[in-house]
């Protein structure tokens, strides 16, 4: 999508706001950016959409006056209005669809007289308005923008423009951030350093794939990364060739939609699996090729699992925040009872994760991650009950 008028927000502290000349109606950048974080937490929390409309001031400081005064009349009490940056003011909608908040937009043209403003409607995690040319497979449709201009007399004669954005394509700062430099540094290191020192397993792994199942000793797949980007994922094959996915299926669908303590098939001794295959699986060396995966930057050793893509269209609006980040090998809710959650918790586990993630909680992750397996192999032993824990990932 090309907005016409697209300022980032990289640099908040040098914004110059007049703020004397809108009164104490208007929130300055920091507030208002303080209640748009808030906003989505709410959202993600409790399952229901907001609108984010940007008035593109042009002219001056009269005009920007006039805007705010009848955005005052016209408005909620819910509802905030703040700076975006020099050039926008904002209106902060909760419990709003692009829809309502477009109407509300032209409103406000229409009350602005002669000069009606530009404006852009954000809508989180809503459908949005109609998007050209469809939705892009694979690709999680979790935000949407409208752009409308208002140059003539009125809204109506300049006619609105639709279009629809993914959440990567939001403005710089205002949700999406970017990847810190320690996480990729950590990432590349820890991944050599694997490679390296598992090697031996790695090669005997294969060796013992190969002898006891025709076929490949790796199998490749896609799944949604970050923002919905599909890559290629790497895991040592522990089914037959020929295994059919529709079990698979059914009963991720059903642990998805039945609100259950995750359970894999393997705890049913599925038949799809070959000798061995259990073992490998059990210690989790089918995952150890990812590391591939995270030295070229398409994983991280933490985030969320990568799903699978036919699992992301039962995914609600919100489950989409689990995309921010970047899918890792291991996560917080790995190391947080993850065989005692349910499907909607793990998705809540991998949003806090990618809300709140840093260099310590990742240690910490990092740290969790090699008891929470030993625990797992241990209860998994003949004379424990079996455990359950994330759904079999072809």
């Amino acid at each position: 999508m090309n907005l016409s008028v697209e300022p980032t927000f990289s640099d908040l502290s040098l914004i110059a706001v007049p703020r004397a000349t809108v009164g104490n109606s208007v929130r300055s950048p920091e507030e208002f950016h303080a209640l748009l974080a808030r906003e989505q937490f709410c959202s993600d929390r409790n399952e229901h959409e907001f609108s984010l409309l940007a008035f593109h001031e042009r002219t001056g400081a009269v005009e920007a006056e006039h805007l705010v005064q009848v955005l005052t009349r016209r408005v909620r009490q819910i509802d905030e209005i703040g700076w975006l940056d020099p050039r926008r003011i904002g209106v902060l909608l909760p419990y709003t669809s692009s829809s309502g908040a477009k109407t509300l937009a032209e409103d406000i043209c229409r009350m602005m007289a002669g000069s009606p403003p530009k404006y852009t409607i954000y809508t989180y995690p809503g459908r949005g308005l109609p998007a050209e040319g469809g939705r892009p497979p694979g690709v999680p449709n979790a935000m949407r923008s409208s752009a409308s201009r208002a140059e003539g007399s009125s809204a109506a004669e300049a006619g609105p423009k639709e279009t629809s954005v993914r959440c990567s394509e939001w403005p710089d700062g205002l949700f999406a951030d970017r990847i810190p430099v320690w996480k990729r540094a950590i990432d590349i290191v820890g991944a050599l350093v694997g490679l390296v020192c598992l090697s031996p397993l790695l090669l005997l792994t294969a060796i013992v794939i190969k002898t006891v199942s025709p076929g490949p000793a790796f199998l490749k797949q896609k799944r949604p990364g970050r923002h919905g980007k599909m890559f290629t994922i790497w895991k040592f094959r522990t089914m037959r060739v020929d295994a059919d996915v529709t079990a698979h299926e059914n009963h991720l669908n059903n642990l998805i939609t039945g609100d259950r303590p995750l359970t894999k098939l393997d705890a049913k001794r599925d038949p799809r699996i070959f000798p061995f295959g259990h073992i490998i699986r059990r210690c989790y060396i089918d995952e150890l090729p990812q590391l591939i995966n995270v030295l070229r930057g398409e994983m991280s050793l933490v985030g969320p699992r990568p799903c699978m893509p036919y699992e992301v269209q039962e995914y609600k609006l919100w489950q989409m925040r689990r995309f921010d980040a970047v899918p890792g090998m291991t996560g917080l809710w790995q190391v947080s009872g993850k065989n005692k959650t349910t499907y909607k918790e793990m998705i809540r586990l991998d949003i806090t994760y990618a809300r709140r993630s840093s260099f310590l909680l990742d240690v910490r992750i990092l740290l969790k991650t090699v008891p929470s397996i030993l625990g797992e192999v241990i209860d998994a032993l003949p004379h424990r009950q079996v455990s359950g824990n994330l759904p079999e990932r072809h």
